[in-house]
């Protein structure tokens, strides 16, 4: 069995659905995926990124279990995120929902040496570039006050793999923008 953390994002209604319903939605579309939601932060609104780019976000990240391989999960959350209106839309943009795989059992994939690459990126490449295949730990959870603080509530003693510290010391080392500020909803 494989233990995942998962980071959920909405800043596009979807019809009816608000961009809570559609993240709790997508939780309970998970099960028929065979992804077992075993416990879920608060929902958080963050600014969206870069500034200017859209409506805020709702976000929040799970802690998860299933059979399925890393490759298998990833290709579950981007059917799921395409049941909710996803299509292919430009790098950082708005969407109905977004679901990126943080980490799954403290792997390194495809190895340290890919990671590091893509961890390293300046902000404008990030922008311009996506890799091709599964990245882990998501080589942006250190960045990203939105991941973090859900990521901390869901699972405080979790340890980035390659940095070795936890959400908490992530949170103290980096000083934060306005920008960054989050509102629980």
């Amino acid at each position: 069995m494989n233990n995942y953390l998962i980071a959920l994002g909405s800043n596009v209604s979807l019809a009816q659905l608000s961009k809570v319903e559609i993240l709790e939605k997508a939780l309970l579309t998970m099960r028929d995926w065979e992804i077992n939601v075993i416990g879920v932060s608060n929902w958080w609104e963050s600014r969206a990124f870069p500034p200017g780019s859209g409506s805020n976000y709702i976000n929040g990240v799970i802690k998860a279990s299933s059979k399925l391989t890393p490759d298998e999960t990833l290709q579950c959350l981007k059917k799921i995120e395409f049941c909710f209106g996803r299509k292919g839309s430009k790098r950082w943009g708005s969407r109905t929902l977004d679901l990126d795989l943080l980490d799954c059992n403290s792997m390194i994939l495809p190895t340290k040496m890919i990671f590091m690459k893509w961890f390293s990126l300046s902000v404008e490449l990030q922008l311009k570039s996506e890799p091709r295949e599964l990245i882990l730990p998501h080589p942006r959870i250190q960045d990203r006050l939105f991941v973090l603080k859900p990521l901390l509530e869901v699972s405080p003693n979790w340890v980035h793999p390659v940095l070795g510290k936890k959400p908490q010391e992530l949170m103290e080392e980096t000083v934060w923008m306005a920008q960054d500020s989050l509102k629980q909803i």
